[in-house]
């Protein structure tokens, strides 16, 4: 019961610290159960849903960065499983028995296994420390409105996904969306297909903890496919919340292509007369907000790629400046400060044309609608494939002379 009773004590300090920082009126209930204690109770979460609306009702709704908060948090999390965590968040859809929360039913799976009343002495080496722990594992549902046969292929186990938080949609308040995400293992990483929702009766604690800002504790991956079963049990996915503790692997070179897929003729014929009459081509690049931008820097390499239904056409450029090292380059200055939220890049040719029939080459569908900036960068698989082309078409070319 001790046990119980101290993780009450610690999500009431939490209410009370949160009220006080935030000038919310707060005033905990003295707690006069008898008997076993798991910690929270029907009385609890009210205190928390009062709280929640009264700080959303003045316009608070993400408290994540409060360094103090995450530490009592995470003072918490290490007094309870995992599948406590979200009696952080009322739910008032699920049943309790004698203070204890029933597992729900259907498509929800929790990892199970002991939790020790008392800290284990001795060295504590010898245990790693985990990097993450399993939050909530489900179907995904409504997959058969988004057309996931479309993209079967390109789903298998471990495929990182996104959360997608829907505030206003109007079929269910505690929307969350599920997506594929476009990072550095897509073959058409700008590309991010809805694949349905989490399922509407575990969605609501997972909607609260969004809603206050912690997206970024979360990472969602597939778990299992079962092509042959119903939409609504063909997709499941694991989501998992992330140990701050754990200091993140410093990030590595990137030595993955951009690439920039021309869908017009015209423009890519004036493209290559550029190349062909000066050595070097000019684009205004950008967007708002910037920082969403992961846009070339000075040495880059940009593969642009022409594609008229039966060839290929790819040219292998450098970006050799940017901003105000163009002006050398340019013709008219105003165009460098024209006010558009871009900036100039002037590229020149480093291997191209190389030509290439379509049976040469594969390349995903999706790839070839079109981009009209080199803002994120295609697969390693994929750009060894292409580093590969360019260079044998570099030893033939010099074969040549």
């Amino acid at each position: 019961m001790r046990k119980g009773k101290e993780k009450c004590e610690i999500l009431k300090a939490i209410r009370t610290y949160v009220a006080d920082k935030y000038g919310v009126e707060y005033t905990p209930s003295e707690c006069n159960h008898k008997g076993e204690c798991q910690g929270t109770c029907p009385k609890c979460d009210g205190e928390l849903a009062d709280l929640q609306e009264k700080l959303e009702a003045k316009g608070i709704t993400d408290i994540s960065e409060d360094a103090k908060l995450r530490e009592m948090v995470r003072n918490y999390l290490s007094k309870t499983k995992v599948e406590d965590y979200s009696l952080l968040v009322p739910d008032d859809d699920s049943e309790r028995t004698q203070g204890m929360p029933m597992p729900l039913q259907g498509d929800l799976a929790i990892e199970d296994g002991p939790v020790p009343d008392d800290p284990i002495e001795g060295n504590m080496d010898f245990f790693p420390i985990e990097k993450r722990k399993l939050f909530l594992e489900c179907n995904i549902a409504g997959a058969a409105f988004y057309n996931i046969d479309d993209i079967w292929d390109e789903l298998q186990d471990g495929s990182k996904l996104v959360l997608v938080r829907e505030k206003y949609n109007v079929h269910d308040e505690n929307a969350v969306a599920v997506a594929i995400a476009g990072d550095e293992g897509s073959e058409y990483e700008d590309v991010e297909p809805t694949l349905g929702y989490i399922p509407r009766k575990v969605n609501k604690s997972l909607a609260a903890l969004l809603d206050m800002g912690w997206q970024d504790v979360f990472e969602t991956e597939i778990s299992g496919l079962r092509k042959d079963a119903p939409y609504s049990d063909r997709i499941h996915i694991s989501i998992f919340i992330k140990n701050k503790d754990v200091e993140e692997e410093p990030e590595k070179d990137d030595f993955r292509l951009r690439m920039m897929v021309v869908t017009e003729e015209d423009k890519w014929k004036h493209m290559a007369d550029e190349l062909w009459q000066k050595g070097y081509t000019y684009f205004r690049w950008g967007g708002f907000p910037p920082w969403e931008r992961d846009l070339p820097n000075k040495g880059d390499k940009v593969v642009f790629l022409y594609y008229d239904g039966e060839q290929y056409f790819m040219y292998l450029m450098k970006t050799i400046a940017i901003g105000e090292q163009t002006m050398p380059f340019l013709e008219d200055i105003e165009d460098l400060h024209r006010v558009d939220d871009c900036t100039g890049y002037v590229l020149t040719n480093v291997v191209g044309p190389v030509i290439m029939e379509d049976c040469e080459l594969y390349l995903p569908k999706e790839l070839l609608k079109g981009k009209y900036q080199p803002d994120e960068r295609i697969s390693q698989s994929l750009t060894n494939k292409l580093m590969d082309i360019f260079v044998s078409h570099q030893y033939s070319s010099l074969n040549d002379l």
